[in-house]
């Protein structure tokens, strides 16, 4: 750059309100009359630098200066283009060791979620500042996008923060070393880490304590959501009457509530308070009546009151509703089974059609095969059970145990 062209340029930073504006209409007229390298490349730089970042890549790669290199990869990366500003930050690192540029090659391959790539870089920055805690925190990140949970321990233990505590109890759940994490997160007291504290007393097989951690996130965070993981794992540790209750808060504030309704039907079910069960579903058919779950529980519950009829004519209509539903299938196999056996197989086939990995139906379908004597059908089903679950262990006869008593 000649020096009247840089002291001009200097004049404008100095005494303009405007000095990009003033230096992009001068250097624009300067090219005209001399386009000279130096001048393509300033002209560039002040185009970035007002965020024309079109016409800033138009004009940078008309220079040979090794520094466009740097300014492409900004441009490109202020317009999201990642690819390209990973392109021209590498090949301007080349010949150059720049902080500011390979924190930016860093976060480029963080954005294009290159994550062993954003390492390399956080590593060589590191190399270069070993104190740079932004970068740490970013190698954290990164070793857990790629479930590399140690080296993220590691990392968020050389800091020892108090701020990275949930990030650490995160890592600690995440290798299932769930009596540390929660040591680690009852000290952060937040929404997000009472509800981790809770998944890891559940994985602990600790439900009471699960759901005390939950009622304290509900209680940061009044959300019908955290009610219906509250049942959840309520009614998976059989805790049922709990479960209705806290479904009956939900329904005082949204009696129409559908999930609610569904759950408390299911509870009742595993009660065996079959009228509860109906009553409820009914109530859910009044607000929904294309709701295929409540056709679902009532077909599973009829039979329990020896009406087989009704609950066939309810599974056909939830297939009606839901004709991909394998559950729905099922039921309607077992409203039929007493009295067409062919037609019990048909719809068992129709559920391992929409679901051929459960095993479950095809142990049932084997096994009721063998009991009715249809040793053709029980081999079929069990070589189809072989063919998609290569790693099922009992044989054919652990299978059909007892079926022939």
């Amino acid at each position: 750059m000649t020096t009247e062209i840089t002291e001009i340029l200097n004049g404008f930073k100095k005494f303009s309100e405007n000095p990009y504006s003033d230096a992009i209409k001068f250097l624009k007229e300067y090219i005209e009359v001399e386009p000279t390298d130096e001048a393509y490349f300033e002209l560039g730089k002040a185009l970035f630098v007002n965020e024309d970042y079109d016409e800033s890549i138009e004009y940078l790669k008309k220079t040979k200066n090794f520094k466009a290199a740097a300014y492409l990869g900004l441009d490109y990366y202020m317009k999201e283009d990642y690819p390209n500003a990973i392109r021209h930050f590498n090949e301007f690192l080349k010949e150059n060791t720049n902080e500011t540029v390979l924190t930016y090659l860093m976060i480029s391959h963080e954005k294009n979620h290159e994550w062993e790539n954003a390492i390399r870089c956080g590593e060589e920055l590191l190399e270069i500042n070993p104190g740079n805690y932004s970068i740490r925190c970013r190698l954290i990140d990164c070793h857990f996008n790629l479930r590399e949970y140690e080296k993220s321990l590691y990392y968020i233990n050389e800091l020892d923060c108090k701020k990275l505590r949930y990030k650490k109890g995160m890592a600690l759940f995440n290798l299932k070393r769930y009596e540390e994490a929660i040591e680690e997160l009852k000290n952060v007291k937040t929404l997000e880490a009472y509800k981790l504290i809770s998944k890891s007393y559940e994985n602990l097989k600790k439900p009471q304590k699960a759901i005390m951690y939950l009622s304290k996130a509900y209680e940061k965070d009044p959300n019908t959501e955290i009610l219906f993981e509250i049942s959840e794992i309520s009614f998976k540790n059989g805790f049922h009457t709990n479960s209705i209750s806290i479904l009956e808060e939900v329904l005082m504030e949204d009696p129409k509530n559908e999930k609610a309704l569904e759950k408390i039907a299911r509870n009742y079910l595993e009660l065996q308070k079959f009228e509860l069960v109906i009553m409820y579903c009914e109530e859910l058919l009044k607000v929904n009546e294309d709701n295929f779950n409540a056709y679902l529980l009532l077909s599973e519950t009829y039979p329990y009151l020896d009406d087989n009829y009704k609950a066939l004519e309810l599974a056909e209509k939830g297939l009606k509703i839901n004709p991909e539903s394998a559950e729905l299938w099922v039921q309607k196999a077992w409203a039929i089974y007493p009295v067409d056996f062919e037609e019990f197989v048909k719809c068992y086939e129709h559920a391992i059609k929409l679901e051929p990995n459960n095993t479950e139906n095809y142990t049932k379908l084997i096994w009721y095969c063998a009991l009715e004597e249809r040793q053709d059908y029980a081999h079929k089903y069990y070589e189809k059970l072989l063919f998609y679950n290569p790693a099922f262990v009992k044989s054919f006869e652990e299978v059909t145990k007892y079926s022939n008593i």
